[in-house]
């Protein structure tokens, strides 16, 4: 049976005809955050730990929630606050930690006594804007407002260490939880006599101390108190310190004498590096870890595996799961999330439970990395790392059919591709998954166009659900436009099946950039 790209767009057309709108027939329920965060004395929040949320509808003049406390109950925070009846209405949500009766901090003072631990001490922020009802928890990356010290101490004397003490920081500062910045000035007014300085808290038995201090410019002077009676005492350089920042101070105590030097350097609290692009449309970046091993790859915690096919390139043996920081997956197909869950079952319509087997779907800006794909930028993604691992990338449509050798374009037919079969035009299924690479009928999202409604497409065919699927590739294909010159489709070569009676085989064939797909990476080539 003969695809071209004429059947295969009447065959979508009359796919989506049968697909109705999804409206949503319940209210997604209760408000819940999923917190992605570097904690102050955890890598996560802990079990009861409270922060404060201040959701504002678009347009409305008044909060929907003020201050609502949060408790974590170990996956995400949550309370009885629950979503507005409107599901089609945006709202911009701030939140801080740790929770304050009093409300939403406007500004902060310094704390002096430290030497329970610095928690108390501590101030996160995260913001997030546009976001819509969502039965899904909302994900949202919580920054450290303020300076983390860590003291490193080398002991060679004959007294122990008592007290730590640091000297000369900033007492107080405005800081705006909806912006997550602190600012260089104190609106308030501060106490005649006002404690100084910062007693730091042990939190490697006579090794090392840490305290939370406030950003800025400040010259910081550092005391130890020793069990012999005596005192000693260093000042440091001055230094911009940064808000999130962690810097070291490397002490060597010899006798009566101390040795001391600062690092400039952020360490593993909140990289300078990770947190994001400047101007309007930054995204906070947070590290994935990714570990690669012979046949397989962890990639953010999950493991996948990898195959070395007779093309020459290694490519990844299942479906992408991963879920770029700040993101959620949406359930439905008309809403633009950019990720979607499968829906390959008898009631075409998303399962969770599908991820861990058939992997998620993807829109191709997200696939790309990117926030928004243009006229102008379209055709600039051909062989991208995008949303794949570091040394991996998403597909090249001359990677594609460099594997299975068919294309709808002529042009690109490689009839030397190795799992080339010309009597079906493509490379067998069966043949595919003898060399280790089983194609996932994962279903897709479909969308034609910038103005249309998505819909899942999830074909059946001989008791398989989810027939109707597709792998992204990064080459792009054509565009094409709407009266007024904006944006109407992007189109780029994915992988798809022929999966019926008379054949069952993969080929290459233009995609919509808006349609959710399946994700395999390709390693790079040193």
């Amino acid at each position: 049976m003969k695809r071209n790209l004429s059947s295969f767009l009447i065959m979508l057309a009359l796919a989506a005809a049968c697909q109705r709108t999804v409206e949503p027939e319940t209210l997604p329920g209760k408000v819940q955050i999923e917190p992605i965060i570097t904690k102050a004395t955890e890598v996560n929040f802990e079990n009861g730990d409270r922060i404060g949320l201040t959701m504002i509808k678009t347009n409305d003049t008044e909060s929907y929630a003020d201050n609502k406390c949060m408790t974590f109950d170990g996956n995400v925070f949550e309370s009885d606050l629950t979503w507005y009846a409107d599901a089609y209405s945006e709202a911009d949500m701030y939140a801080y930690y740790p929770y304050r009766e009093a409300g939403t901090p406007t500004s902060y003072v310094f704390f002096e006594d430290q030497t329970e631990g610095i928690a108390k001490a501590d101030l996160m922020a995260a913001s997030k804007t546009g976001v819509l009802p969502s039965p899904n928890a909302v994900a949202m990356v919580f920054k450290h407002l303020m300076t983390k010290i860590v003291v490193k101490v080398e002991n060679l004397s004959e007294a122990d260490i008592q007290t730590v003490e640091i000297y000369g920081s900033r007492r107080a500062a405005d800081v705006d939880i909806t912006t997550m910045t602190v600012s260089d000035n104190y609106s308030g007014a501060l106490p005649d006599e006002v404690p100084d300085p910062v007693k730091a808290y042990e939190s490697k038995e006579g090794k090392e101390w840490q305290a939370i201090i406030i950003p800025g410019t400040s010259r910081l002077s550092l005391s130890l108190s020793l069990s012999n009676g005596k005192k000693a005492t260093q000042p440091l350089a001055e230094m911009n310190l940064k808000s999130g920042g962690q810097y070291t101070v490397n002490v060597r105590l010899i006798k009566d004498d101390m040795i001391v030097s600062a690092s400039g350097e952020i360490e593993n609290w909140t990289d300078e590096g990770e947190i994001g692009f400047e101007g309007e449309g930054s995204v906070e970046e947070l590290p994935v870890e990714f570990t690669e091993y012979d046949g397989y790859f962890v990639y953010d915690g999950v493991e996948y595996k990898t195959v070395k096919l007779a093309d020459g390139n290694t490519w990844m043996a299942e479906n992408l799961r991963f879920i770029p920081r700040g993101r959620s997956v949406s359930s439905d197909p008309v809403e633009d999330a950019g990720i979607w869950y499968p829906a390959a079952n008898a009631d075409k319509t998303a399962d969770p439970a599908l991820v861990e087997t058939l992997g998620l779907l993807y829109d191709a800006a997200t696939a790309f990395g990117v926030k928004e794909i243009t006229l102008e930028n379209a055709a600039s993604f051909e062989g991208t790392q995008g949303i794949c691992p570091e040394g991996w990338h998403l597909p090249t449509a001359v990677e594609m059919t460099g594997l299975v050798g068919h294309c709808t374009n002529a042009e690109l037919i490689n009839t030397e591709a190795p799992y080339y079969d010309a009597t079906i035009k493509g490379a067998s299924l069966a043949a595919l998954k003898e060399a280790g690479w089983e194609w996932t009928f994962a279903s897709c999202r479909n969308k034609t166009s910038v103005s249309g409604n998505g819909s899942y497409l999830s074909t059946t065919y001989n008791g398989i659900y989810g027939v109707m699927s597709y792998l992204l590739g990064s080459t792009f294909s054509k565009a094409t436009t709407n009266d007024d010159g904006s944006l109407k489709n992007a189109q780029y070569y994915y992988m798809m099946p022929t999966y019926n009676a008379s054949n069952e085989k993969v080929a290459v064939a233009y995609g919509n950039f808006l349609s959710g797909v399946s994700v395999r990476c390709v390693k790079d080539k040193e």
